[in-house]
Protein backbone atom coordinates (compact mmCIF):
# COMPACT_ATOMS: atom_id res chain seq x y z
CA UNK A 1 0.00 0.00 0.00
CA UNK A 2 1.51 3.39 -0.98
CA UNK A 3 2.32 5.82 1.81
CA UNK A 4 -0.25 8.56 2.41
CA UNK A 5 0.78 12.12 1.70
CA UNK A 6 1.67 13.98 4.89
CA UNK A 7 1.57 17.65 5.80
CA UNK A 8 5.39 17.60 5.63
CA UNK A 9 5.23 16.40 1.99
CA UNK A 10 3.00 19.32 1.05
CA UNK A 11 5.25 21.79 2.91
CA UNK A 12 8.36 20.51 1.10
CA UNK A 13 6.63 20.73 -2.28
CA UNK A 14 5.55 24.29 -1.53
CA UNK A 15 8.95 25.29 -0.16
CA UNK A 16 7.48 26.58 3.10
CA UNK A 17 7.39 25.45 6.73
CA UNK A 18 4.96 22.90 8.12
CA UNK A 19 3.34 25.60 10.27
CA UNK A 20 2.75 27.83 7.23
CA UNK A 21 1.24 24.89 5.33
CA UNK A 22 -1.05 24.01 8.24
CA UNK A 23 -2.24 27.59 8.57
CA UNK A 24 -2.78 27.96 4.83
CA UNK A 25 -4.93 24.83 4.67
CA UNK A 26 -6.91 26.11 7.67
CA UNK A 27 -7.51 29.47 5.87
CA UNK A 28 -5.60 31.40 8.50
CA UNK A 29 -5.67 35.08 7.41
CA UNK A 30 -2.07 35.48 8.61
CA UNK A 31 -1.08 33.67 5.39
CA UNK A 32 -1.51 35.63 2.18
CA UNK A 33 -4.35 34.62 -0.10
CA UNK A 34 -1.92 33.85 -2.94
CA UNK A 35 0.12 31.50 -0.72
CA UNK A 36 -3.03 29.82 0.61
CA UNK A 37 -4.28 29.25 -2.94
CA UNK A 38 -0.92 27.82 -4.09
CA UNK A 39 -0.60 25.45 -1.11
CA UNK A 40 -4.18 24.22 -1.45
CA UNK A 41 -3.57 23.51 -5.12
CA UNK A 42 -0.41 21.51 -4.30
CA UNK A 43 -2.24 19.61 -1.56
CA UNK A 44 -4.93 18.62 -4.04
CA UNK A 45 -2.34 17.55 -6.63
CA UNK A 46 -0.53 15.44 -4.03
CA UNK A 47 -3.83 13.92 -2.87
CA UNK A 48 -3.30 15.16 0.68
CA UNK A 49 -6.18 14.21 2.98
CA UNK A 50 -6.33 15.68 6.51
CA UNK A 51 -6.98 12.99 9.09
CA UNK A 52 -10.55 13.86 10.06
CA UNK A 53 -10.72 11.03 12.58
CA UNK A 54 -7.61 12.27 14.37
CA UNK A 55 -9.04 15.79 14.44
CA UNK A 56 -12.25 14.52 16.00
CA UNK A 57 -10.33 12.51 18.58
CA UNK A 58 -8.26 15.56 19.52
CA UNK A 59 -11.44 17.38 20.48
CA UNK A 60 -12.16 14.84 23.23
CA UNK A 61 -10.11 14.99 26.42
CA UNK A 62 -8.34 12.07 28.05
CA UNK A 63 -6.93 14.03 31.03
CA UNK A 64 -3.53 12.58 30.18
CA UNK A 65 -0.23 14.36 29.55
CA UNK A 66 2.70 12.74 27.76
CA UNK A 67 6.21 13.37 29.08
CA UNK A 68 9.36 12.52 27.09
CA UNK A 69 12.77 12.77 28.79
CA UNK A 70 16.22 11.65 27.58
CA UNK A 71 17.06 9.49 30.61
CA UNK A 72 15.50 8.20 33.79
CA UNK A 73 18.93 7.18 35.11
CA UNK A 74 20.03 10.80 35.11
CA UNK A 75 18.81 12.16 38.49
CA UNK A 76 18.02 15.54 36.95
CA UNK A 77 15.51 14.09 34.48
CA UNK A 78 14.18 11.63 37.03
CA UNK A 79 13.36 14.55 39.32
CA UNK A 80 11.84 16.45 36.41
CA UNK A 81 9.55 13.55 35.48
CA UNK A 82 8.58 12.96 39.11
CA UNK A 83 7.77 16.64 39.68
CA UNK A 84 5.56 16.73 36.57
CA UNK A 85 3.83 13.49 37.54
CA UNK A 86 3.08 14.60 41.10
CA UNK A 87 1.88 18.06 40.13
CA UNK A 88 -0.21 16.70 37.25
CA UNK A 89 -1.90 14.18 39.57
CA UNK A 90 -2.76 16.99 41.99
CA UNK A 91 -4.51 18.75 39.09
CA UNK A 92 -6.44 15.73 37.86
CA UNK A 93 -4.13 14.58 35.04
CA UNK A 94 -2.51 11.21 34.53
CA UNK A 95 0.94 11.06 32.90
CA UNK A 96 2.61 8.71 30.43
CA UNK A 97 6.40 8.95 30.72
CA UNK A 98 8.74 7.93 27.89
CA UNK A 99 12.51 7.50 28.20
CA UNK A 100 14.11 8.40 24.86
CA UNK A 101 17.73 7.51 25.69
CA UNK A 102 19.13 10.72 24.13
CA UNK A 103 18.16 9.30 20.73
CA UNK A 104 16.23 11.42 18.19
CA UNK A 105 14.71 8.32 16.57
CA UNK A 106 13.45 7.09 19.93
CA UNK A 107 12.00 10.53 20.63
CA UNK A 108 10.17 10.40 17.29
CA UNK A 109 8.73 6.99 18.12
CA UNK A 110 7.75 8.14 21.61
CA UNK A 111 5.96 11.23 20.31
CA UNK A 112 4.04 9.15 17.78
CA UNK A 113 3.04 6.64 20.48
CA UNK A 114 1.94 9.43 22.83
CA UNK A 115 -0.07 11.04 20.03
CA UNK A 116 -1.72 7.71 19.24
CA UNK A 117 -2.60 7.39 22.92
CA UNK A 118 -4.53 10.66 22.51
CA UNK A 119 -2.73 12.54 25.25
CA UNK A 120 -4.15 16.03 25.78
CA UNK A 121 -0.70 17.62 25.66
CA UNK A 122 3.02 16.87 25.77
CA UNK A 123 6.02 18.08 27.77
CA UNK A 124 9.24 17.09 26.03
CA UNK A 125 12.99 17.44 26.39
CA UNK A 126 13.70 17.65 22.65
CA UNK A 127 16.54 16.37 20.52
CA UNK A 128 17.72 18.36 17.54
CA UNK A 129 16.75 16.60 14.33
CA UNK A 130 13.12 16.15 15.42
CA UNK A 131 11.94 19.67 14.55
CA UNK A 132 9.68 18.54 11.70
CA UNK A 133 7.62 16.14 13.83
CA UNK A 134 7.43 18.47 16.83
CA UNK A 135 6.35 21.32 14.54
CA UNK A 136 3.72 19.15 12.87
CA UNK A 137 2.26 18.21 16.27
CA UNK A 138 2.42 21.81 17.45
CA UNK A 139 0.77 23.31 14.39
CA UNK A 140 -1.91 20.60 14.24
CA UNK A 141 -3.20 21.74 17.59
CA UNK A 142 -1.49 19.42 20.06
CA UNK A 143 -0.33 21.46 23.10
CA UNK A 144 3.44 20.95 23.28
CA UNK A 145 5.92 22.57 25.67
CA UNK A 146 9.66 21.97 25.48
CA UNK A 147 11.62 22.01 28.74
CA UNK A 148 15.37 22.18 29.45
CA UNK A 149 16.24 22.49 25.73
CA UNK A 150 15.12 24.72 22.90
CA UNK A 151 13.96 24.02 19.36
CA UNK A 152 13.71 26.76 16.74
CA UNK A 153 10.00 26.37 16.00
CA UNK A 154 7.75 29.38 15.60
CA UNK A 155 5.40 29.69 18.56
CA UNK A 156 6.72 26.67 20.47
CA UNK A 157 7.08 27.50 24.17
CA UNK A 158 10.41 26.44 25.67
CA UNK A 159 11.15 26.56 29.42
CA UNK A 160 14.92 26.64 29.91
CA UNK A 161 17.43 27.76 32.51
CA UNK A 162 19.88 30.60 31.87
CA UNK A 163 23.32 29.30 32.94
CA UNK A 164 24.99 32.74 33.02
CA UNK A 165 24.43 33.75 36.64
CA UNK A 166 25.39 30.40 38.10
CA UNK A 167 28.38 29.99 35.79
CA UNK A 168 29.70 33.50 36.48
CA UNK A 169 29.47 32.90 40.22
CA UNK A 170 31.19 29.50 39.90
CA UNK A 171 34.15 30.76 37.88
CA UNK A 172 34.55 33.83 40.10
CA UNK A 173 34.45 31.64 43.22
CA UNK A 174 37.10 29.26 41.87
CA UNK A 175 39.32 32.09 40.66
CA UNK A 176 39.16 33.98 43.96
CA UNK A 177 40.23 30.85 45.84
CA UNK A 178 43.16 30.25 43.48
CA UNK A 179 41.69 27.12 41.84
CA UNK A 180 43.03 27.66 38.33
CA UNK A 181 43.33 26.42 35.70
CA UNK A 182 39.70 25.31 35.63
CA UNK A 183 38.83 22.23 33.58
CA UNK A 184 35.29 22.40 32.17
CA UNK A 185 33.35 19.23 31.34
CA UNK A 186 31.00 20.35 28.57
CA UNK A 187 27.86 18.68 27.31
CA UNK A 188 27.41 17.87 23.60
CA UNK A 189 27.22 20.62 21.01
CA UNK A 190 24.18 18.87 19.52
CA UNK A 191 22.05 20.27 22.38
CA UNK A 192 21.14 23.87 23.16
CA UNK A 193 22.13 23.31 26.80
CA UNK A 194 25.59 22.05 25.84
CA UNK A 195 26.24 25.05 23.60
CA UNK A 196 24.83 27.68 25.94
CA UNK A 197 26.64 26.41 29.04
CA UNK A 198 29.96 26.27 27.19
CA UNK A 199 29.37 29.80 25.91
CA UNK A 200 28.52 30.92 29.46
CA UNK A 201 31.73 29.31 30.77
CA UNK A 202 33.89 31.13 28.21
CA UNK A 203 32.15 34.43 28.99
CA UNK A 204 32.57 33.89 32.74
CA UNK A 205 36.29 33.21 32.32
CA UNK A 206 36.71 36.38 30.26
CA UNK A 207 34.81 38.40 32.88
CA UNK A 208 37.05 36.97 35.61
CA UNK A 209 40.14 37.98 33.62
CA UNK A 210 41.24 34.39 32.99
CA UNK A 211 42.91 33.19 29.82
CA UNK A 212 41.31 30.37 27.82
CA UNK A 213 40.72 27.39 30.12
CA UNK A 214 40.87 23.65 29.27
CA UNK A 215 37.60 22.16 28.01
CA UNK A 216 36.49 18.59 27.37
CA UNK A 217 33.44 18.32 25.10
CA UNK A 218 31.57 15.13 25.86
CA UNK A 219 28.05 13.89 26.53
CA UNK A 220 25.59 13.78 29.37
CA UNK A 221 26.79 10.42 30.68
CA UNK A 222 28.76 9.30 33.72
CA UNK A 223 31.34 7.59 31.50
CA UNK A 224 31.92 10.85 29.60
CA UNK A 225 32.44 12.70 32.87
CA UNK A 226 34.95 10.12 34.03
CA UNK A 227 36.90 10.15 30.76
CA UNK A 228 36.82 13.93 30.51
CA UNK A 229 37.88 14.47 34.11
CA UNK A 230 40.74 11.99 33.72
CA UNK A 231 41.94 13.87 30.63
CA UNK A 232 41.67 17.27 32.31
CA UNK A 233 43.40 16.08 35.48
CA UNK A 234 46.23 14.87 33.28
CA UNK A 235 46.56 18.45 32.00
CA UNK A 236 47.12 19.70 35.55
CA UNK A 237 43.84 21.50 36.23
CA UNK A 238 43.20 22.62 39.82
CA UNK A 239 39.43 22.59 39.53
CA UNK A 240 36.76 20.59 37.69
CA UNK A 241 33.49 22.22 36.67
CA UNK A 242 30.93 19.81 35.22
CA UNK A 243 28.10 20.76 32.87
CA UNK A 244 25.49 18.31 34.21
CA UNK A 245 24.83 15.89 37.07
CA UNK A 246 25.90 12.68 35.31
CA UNK A 247 29.25 14.19 34.30
CA UNK A 248 29.63 15.43 37.88
CA UNK A 249 29.29 11.83 39.09
CA UNK A 250 31.90 10.78 36.52
CA UNK A 251 34.28 13.53 37.69
CA UNK A 252 33.95 12.34 41.31
CA UNK A 253 34.66 8.79 40.16
CA UNK A 254 37.78 9.91 38.25
CA UNK A 255 39.16 11.74 41.30
CA UNK A 256 38.60 8.74 43.55
CA UNK A 257 40.27 6.40 41.03
CA UNK A 258 43.40 8.59 41.02
CA UNK A 259 43.49 9.05 44.80
CA UNK A 260 42.81 12.78 44.49
CA UNK A 261 40.92 14.15 47.50
CA UNK A 262 38.07 16.48 46.54
CA UNK A 263 38.02 19.61 48.67
CA UNK A 264 41.71 19.21 49.55
CA UNK A 265 43.71 18.38 46.41
CA UNK A 266 41.21 19.69 43.88
CA UNK A 267 38.08 21.84 43.79
CA UNK A 268 34.95 20.39 42.17
CA UNK A 269 31.73 22.13 41.13
CA UNK A 270 28.86 20.14 39.68
CA UNK A 271 25.54 20.87 38.04
CA UNK A 272 22.08 20.25 39.58
CA UNK A 273 21.17 19.69 43.21
CA UNK A 274 21.50 15.90 43.41
CA UNK A 275 21.01 14.91 47.09
CA UNK A 276 23.89 12.42 47.10
CA UNK A 277 26.32 15.27 46.36
CA UNK A 278 25.76 16.43 49.94
CA UNK A 279 26.69 13.05 51.43
CA UNK A 280 30.36 13.04 50.39
CA UNK A 281 33.05 13.85 52.99
CA UNK A 282 33.40 17.20 51.22
CA UNK A 283 29.91 17.99 49.87
CA UNK A 284 29.87 19.13 46.25
CA UNK A 285 29.34 22.78 45.33
CA UNK A 286 26.70 22.94 42.60
CA UNK A 287 25.06 25.20 40.05
CA UNK A 288 21.35 24.72 40.74
CA UNK A 289 18.65 25.07 38.07
CA UNK A 290 15.70 24.29 40.40
CA UNK A 291 14.44 21.54 38.11
CA UNK A 292 11.20 21.11 40.06
CA UNK A 293 10.23 24.75 39.43
CA UNK A 294 11.03 24.38 35.71
CA UNK A 295 8.94 21.20 35.50
CA UNK A 296 5.94 22.77 37.24
CA UNK A 297 6.18 25.86 35.02
CA UNK A 298 6.13 23.64 31.92
CA UNK A 299 3.13 21.74 33.28
CA UNK A 300 1.25 24.99 33.97
CA UNK A 301 1.85 26.15 30.42
CA UNK A 302 0.75 22.93 28.73
CA UNK A 303 -2.30 22.75 31.02
CA UNK A 304 -3.32 26.29 30.05
CA UNK A 305 -3.12 25.34 26.38
CA UNK A 306 -5.25 22.25 27.01
CA UNK A 307 -7.89 24.17 28.92
CA UNK A 308 -7.89 27.25 26.67
CA UNK A 309 -7.10 25.89 23.18
CA UNK A 310 -8.47 28.92 21.33
CA UNK A 311 -6.53 31.51 23.30
CA UNK A 312 -4.00 33.23 21.06
CA UNK A 313 -1.46 33.88 23.81
CA UNK A 314 -1.32 32.36 27.27
CA UNK A 315 -0.18 35.68 28.69
CA UNK A 316 1.86 38.64 27.57
CA UNK A 317 5.14 37.08 28.78
CA UNK A 318 4.83 33.79 26.92
CA UNK A 319 6.41 34.32 23.54
CA UNK A 320 8.66 31.38 22.81
CA UNK A 321 11.47 31.05 25.36
CA UNK A 322 10.98 31.36 29.10
CA UNK A 323 14.28 31.52 31.01
CA UNK A 324 14.76 30.72 34.68
CA UNK A 325 17.83 31.70 36.69
CA UNK A 326 20.61 29.45 37.99
CA UNK A 327 22.42 29.95 41.27
CA UNK A 328 25.65 28.75 42.87
CA UNK A 329 25.35 26.79 46.11
CA UNK A 330 28.80 26.75 47.75
CA UNK A 331 29.92 23.71 49.72
CA UNK A 332 33.18 22.24 50.99
CA UNK A 333 34.33 20.73 47.67
CA UNK A 334 35.41 24.19 46.47
CA UNK A 335 35.25 26.45 49.52
CA UNK A 336 38.94 26.38 50.43
CA UNK A 337 42.05 28.26 49.33
CA UNK A 338 44.39 26.50 46.94
CA UNK A 339 47.73 25.63 48.59
CA UNK A 340 50.58 28.01 47.89
CA UNK A 341 53.33 26.91 45.51
CA UNK A 342 56.99 26.70 46.47
CA UNK A 343 57.44 30.31 45.39
CA UNK A 344 54.67 31.49 47.69
CA UNK A 345 52.10 32.14 44.93
CA UNK A 346 48.99 30.13 44.33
Amino acid sequence: MPRSTTLKDVAEAAGVSISTTSRALADNPAISEETRRRIKKLAKQLNYRPNAQARALRKSKTNTIGVAVPSLINPYYAEMATSIQQEAAARGFATIIANTNENPDELRRSLQVLHNQRVDGMIIVPNEGTEDLVEELHTSGVPVVAVDRELAIDGLICVVSDPSRGMNAAVKHLSEHGHTPIGYLSGPMSTSTGRKRLEAFHEACAEAGLPEQPVYVGGYRQSEGRMGATELLGQGVKALLAGDSMMTIGAIEACQARGIEIGVDIAVIGFDNYPLFELLPKPITIIDQDVAAMAIRALDLVRQQIEEPNRQRLDSTVKGKISTLTQLIVRASSDFDAPATAGGAR
